[in-house]
């Protein structure tokens, strides 16, 4: 509803969520009325949202925030409501005359893969035809993947980020299988990565909003809700929170407001991290930063049992060129250490607790 949307603005503005760099207060499938007005353009539910979708942007824009909404590529979105199909540009002008700054557009009933791709490339082009800048967030390789390989170079060109891989759930197993298939595709995915442009590994309609971070829930454990920031941060995705901020415990708001991790997830120079080896149930990650940096996600993959050490050769980071000739080291997660200084030759020996991630920057 409307006074929900607002009441989670409200929190964002109060709490430090803005400043730690939240900015968008995103709305889902289900907020528009069952069919569009006399004059062919979609209208918000009128019961839910009173006010209309204008007032509800003017009030988060009032709070320094923007507003995010959805629609879908096709006849219908995902939960039976009107779709953009054939209504692109009267849409994209809609949505720009209420002040939205972002789009999510789904890719239910779109038809054929031949209309999907059209839809989302006439989408982009109208968005940009309205002269607002809106945030265009697409579900594209994820409903074009099962029948062929996306393109990402061409969907790049259109899309400011991209669903790949299916919802997110508050549950581990969930996570896990993002990681893997992240892990399993990095060939093809990381590479296109980059300012403008991003992989996202997941988005959902059953939480609040876009869903990234279910962190503040109560399906991870703390060790898993540290491993789901650390990897999203390694892994440069967008960062949307789907949880109550409302009612959120104060160690899920310290891990999420976190400047440290939020600086590497939003590192200027934009690359994507990838996994460089997997043994003996854990997992090492990098992700290169500026200033000659790197990130490093030492994950437990284990289950059962307590905290084991990993031990890794420096040599590995970065082609050998991290700690070449030496680098100080920095644990971030899941507690503030200073490692010191150590050289290219050396070995780092980190104890993780299981399904946990200890979070470096070198």
């Amino acid at each position: 509803s409307e006074r929900l949307f607002a009441e989670m603005a409200d929190v964002m503005a109060a709490e430090g969520w803005r400043e730690a760099g939240y900015q968008f207060v995103c709305i889902d499938d289900c907020w528009m009325a069952p069919t569009r007005d006399e004059r062919g353009r979609l209208r918000a539910d009128p019961r839910r949202f009173p006010g209309g979708i204008a007032r509800l942007a003017a009030y988060v824009h009032s709070k320094g925030l923007k507003l995010g909404i959805y629609s879908d590529v096709g006849s219908r979105t995902c939960a039976g409501f009107p779709g953009s199909y054939g209504h692109y540009e009267l849409d994209a002008q809609t949505f720009a005359s209420w002040g939205v700054d972002l789009l999510k557009f789904d890719g239910c009933n779109a038809g054929s893969l031949d209309l999907l791709a059209e839809g989302y490339r006439n989408m982009s082009l109208a968005l940009n035809k309205t002269g607002r800048p809106i945030v265009y967030s697409c579900e594209w390789p994820f409903y074009l993947r099962p029948m062929q390989q996306p393109n990402y170079t061409e969907i790049k060109q259109y899309c400011n980020h991209w669903r790949n891989f299916y919802d997110v759930y508050d549950s581990w197993n969930s996570i896990k299988s993002i990681m893997e298939w992240t892990a399993l595709h990095q060939d093809s995915i990381v590479k296109i990565a980059g300012p403008g442009g991003w992989n996202d590994p997941d988005m959902a309609s059953i939480f609040l909003a876009l869903s990234q971070l279910v962190i503040g829930n109560f399906g991870l454990s703390w060790d898993q809700a540290v491993t789901q920031m650390a990897m999203w941060a390694i892994m440069a995705a967008p960062l949307f929170m789907s949880n109550d901020l409302r009612h959120i415990k104060p160690e899920a708001k310290w891990l999420l407001q976190n400047k440290e991790v939020i600086a590497i997830n939003q590192d200027p120079l934009g690359k994507q991290g990838y996994r460089i080896t997997k043994e003996k149930g854990f997992e090492l990650w990098e992700r290169p930063l500026s200033g000659r940096a790197y990130a490093v996600a030492v994950l437990n993959q284990q289950e059962i049992g307590g905290p084991q050490n990993f031990t890794f050769s420096l040599t590995f980071l970065g082609n050998g060129l991290a700690c070449n000739p030496a680098c100080s080291i920095q644990q971030i997660l899941p507690a503030s250490r200073d490692w010191g200084v150590h050289y290219w030759v050396s070995y780092l020996s980190i104890e993780v607790n299981p399904t946990g991630t200890a979070l470096l920057k070198i």
